[in-house]
Order: structure tokens, then C-alpha cells, then sequence
């Protein structure tokens, strides 16, 4: 896995070392810490997230060398 990859929150493209941009690491934590009162926040934004990386994984494995050749 790459040292730098982009942010998981959907459409941004900041290149990070961690799972999400500084700005974005910031909402999904105050979203964490909200969920105590709404869990259906942290639930949409954790499948934005989930449904982000799954997309830049897809996008990363189509666009990867063939070994085979």
C-alpha cells in the first residue's frame, strides 16, 4: 500500500498518510463524538467513507500494471 493515498471522505482529493485529510479528519471525529445523540450520522458518514475507498481501491486496481505480460 502506498504511503500517500487520497482522503476517504467522498470528493476530496487531498493526498494524506492517514484514512482521511486533516479538514475531513475533523468531521468524521466530531461526527464520532456526536453519534452518541445520532447514530445515523456516523453510520452515513462512515458509508460515505467505506463506499469512498472501495471506489479509490477499484480505480487503483484497474489502473495497475499487468504482471502477467
Amino acid at each position: 500500500m502506498p504511503m500517500l493515498h487520497g482522503c476517504a471522505f467522498p470528493g476530496c482529493s487531498t493526498f494524506t498518510l492517514s484514512t482521511y485529510c486533516v479538514e475531513h479528519e475533523l468531521l468524521v471525529r466530531a461526527a464520532k463524538e456526536s453519534e452518541r445523540g445520532n447514530v445515523v450520522m456516523h453510520e452515513d458518514v462512515t458509508a460515505a467513507a467505506d463506499a469512498a475507498l472501495r471506489s479509490e481501491e477499484a480505480a487503483l486496481t484497474a489502473t495497475a500494471p499487468d504482471s502477467a505480460g
